[in-house]
């Protein structure tokens, strides 16, 4: 069973190259694949050739850069929802797990491995830290709820509460790993 770890990139990709090396260590040609959508950001895409060959090659790791002038229904300055759905057409797999770039893949591979359709695995966040953008689900069920709706920022929960009123059933997922911080000034500028 194939499984697509979903990321989007948009200013971030600082925190990529700290949460990169991690992930892609999860990556098993034609198992596991790390598809990464650098959206109206023409950085990723060059440092992730250049730095990451052999993983492009060989499709662990794919990266797309895409450039649009979308609009959130909502009226917000980024469309959350519009874009993770876009990174997560990028996967192949029969599991989608959506990955925030300043998260660690961590545990959640092991319990991806024995997810069942009609699941949805998410983290259970706290402290409320970022690593709430870690939730994986069958992509039947994906498409079956529509995705991720265009609504901004505020997606992740809106999406689960989808899955759970289609009667999936919540698995809770513990992260030892901490994600990136969200503010440069925290971390290391030469990255």
């Amino acid at each position: 069973m194939k499984i697509s770890y979903c990321t989007t990139c948009k200013g971030r990709l600082w925190q990529l190259k700290q949460t990169l090396e991690h992930n892609l260590s999860f990556t098993k040609v034609g198992e596991f694949e790390l598809c990464i959508l650098a959206y109206n950001d023409d950085t990723v895409e060059p440092y992730l050739n250049e730095a990451f060959p052999e993983y492009i090659a060989d499709g662990r790791l794919k990266v797309k850069t895409h450039h649009d002038d979308y609009q959130p229904i909502d009226g917000s300055d980024f469309a959350c929802g519009y874009v993770k759905n876009l990174s997560h057409a990028m996967g192949t797999g029969k599991i989608l797990f959506n990955l925030d770039a300043d998260n660690f893949i961590d545990n959640a591979h092991e319990l991806l491995l024995q997810l069942k359709a009609g699941q949805i695995i998410k983290n259970t966040a706290i402290p409320l830290d970022g690593r709430s953008g870690r939730i994986g689900v069958y992509r039947t069920l994906f498409k079956k709820v529509g995705g991720y709706r265009d609504t901004g920022r505020t997606d992740d929960g809106d999406f689960v509460l989808r899955c759970l009123k289609d009667g999936a059933k919540l698995l809770h997922m513990d992260c030892e790993l901490a994600p990136i911080p969200n503010q440069q000034k925290e971390i290391n500028h030469d990255l």
